[in-house]
């Protein structure tokens, strides 16, 4: 359970860091948009399947950008799946992630206030993207709070070092054929006590985002793998 645990924020810091600070002008987030990535264990066997609809993307009244997104996650056992409804918040480049979906053994109450919230140096993506071109360095930290303001209490947190693109190339898989930057990097994951190193291979594409993850203990070996497998615009 604990290693499940660990993954999962891990996850969360990733795809959160893949968002750029100006997330209304480069937010890859569209109304109508469905996404579905495969979650691999260190063997290559599929360990969960999470599935993605937009089903709203608005700005408030705050000059907030919220994203309305309909979700399920599906272990490979599991035929039934979960699902929930998932907000996504966006402040000043910071994300907020309501968590009410993930919390089905609170209270009503409880589930309407609980958040994760991320706040740091969202990581950019320029426009000019070349080979060997190197980017800035991320911070993420995720607190636990609630949707009434306060500073919430330090869950996790994660610093992305030595970003670097080192290929412009042509990425097939099952979502399609993309033109992608493929990017190294090297992590430093902290919860509480426990700290993990190591590092990182991703694919990204304009306009779609991280198209596949590759993370690798600090000896090299494969921890985790995750894929857009489908994607609907």
């Amino acid at each position: 359970m604990k290693t499940k645990f660990l993954t999962t924020l891990l996850v969360l810091c990733i795809m959160q860091l893949s968002i750029a600070q100006n997330c209304e002008d480069i937010s890859p987030y569209k109304q109508g948009m469905k996404l579905e990535y495969t979650n691999y264990n260190k063997k290559g066997k599929e360990r969960s399947i999470d599935s993605y609809e937009v089903t709203a993307v608005n700005t408030n009244s705050n000059g907030e950008l919220v994203i309305e997104i309909a979700s399920k996650t599906k272990a490979k056992k599991n035929k039934e799946g979960v699902a929930r409804k998932d907000i996504l918040k966006c402040v000043d480049g910071n994300f907020y992630v309501d968590m009410a979906g993930y919390l089905a053994h609170q209270t009503d109450e409880q589930k309407s206030t609980l958040q994760i919230q991320a706040e740091g140096d969202f990581l950019e993506f320029p426009d000019n993207l070349t080979e060997g071109l190197e980017l800035k360095d991320g911070y993420i930290e995720l607190k636990m709070g609630n949707g009434g303001g306060g500073a919430g209490v330090a869950l996790a947190n994660m610093k992305v070092l030595n970003r670097k693109v080192t290929q412009n190339t042509s990425f097939t898989n099952k979502a399609g054929t993309f033109n992608a930057y493929k990017m190294s990097f090297d992590y430093v994951f902290t919860l509480g006590f426990i700290k993990v190193r190591g590092s990182g291979i991703e694919w990204y594409v304009k306009g779609i985002g991280i198209v596949k993850t590759e993370s690798y203990t600090k000896k090299g070996k494969l921890r985790w793998t995750r894929e857009l497998t489908k994607i609907y615009k």
